[in-house]
């Protein structure tokens, strides 16, 4: 059964725990924009200024990092996505890091940020919401660090990874040289292409000219 708009805005991270009469209240006052798309369109693009708080209400999304030196990028879909990078709403750097495009047809939610500080944050549950939000991305980080010490070339590897990947799961096409991936992680070449021709034997990743591909995330972090 599919649901509707009101039950799909009970579900948003921002309104979790809010009651029925709240997200009532928000409905009948706060301007919503909902905008859909097709398979393909860009929601918005790595370096946009972050001034709306954006919900993908349905569809798949795709997510692909570029680095400032674009010496790499790193693409990864993201299908349970329900929010694009929140917390880039403040702080220093006010973008967005990524660009997000569907992967399907879909469809958005998205909030003024005025609109978020003057009428929302009203509500005690979309402060403390804002907040976890914010906190779990910090604390995501701070675990990457402890997590995967610098103390062997497969472990830098999946540090890069992981540092610059959304999800800490699936699947990861990464399009860099040999020769800049290493650089990136202080190694030599000859290293970096011995562990990844064992992770590719292994079955955890696919290599390509040029680039390669994590068939998923998380398993290559276990083994």
């Amino acid at each position: 059964m599919e649901l509707t708009m009101f039950e799909r805005l009970l579900q948003l991270p921002l309104f979790q725990g809010m009651s029925t009469q709240d997200v009532s209240d928000v409905m009948s006052h706060v301007r919503l924009d909902f905008v859909n798309y097709h398979r393909g369109d860009e929601i918005v693009m790595q370096g946009e200024s972050c001034k709306k708080l954006i919900y993908i209400i349905n569809g798949e999304v795709m997510a692909e990092y570029r680095n400032d030196e674009r010496q790499f990028t790193l693409a990864e879909p993201l299908p349970d996505l329900k929010v694009l990078e929140p917390y880039n709403m403040f702080g220093m750097y006010q973008t967005y890091s990524r660009t997000y495009t569907f992967m399907t047809e879909g469809s958005t939610l998205a909030i003024d940020k005025r609109v978020l500080l003057n009428q929302l944050m009203t509500h005690n549950i979309v402060k403390i919401n804002l907040m976890n939000i914010a906190c779990n991305k910090y604390q995501q980080t701070q675990r990457l660090l402890c997590d995967y010490p610098d103390d062997s070339v497969r472990h830098k590897i999946i540090k890069f990874v992981l540092s610059h990947a959304i999800s800490p799961k699936g699947r990861k096409e990464v399009q860099i040289k040999m020769t800049d991936l290493a650089d990136i992680i202080h190694e030599t070449r000859l290293n970096v292409s011995i562990v990844l021709n064992e992770m590719q034997e292994q079955g955890l990743i696919t290599m390509q000219r040029g680039s390669f591909i994590i068939h998923d995330l998380q398993t290559l972090s276990r083994e």
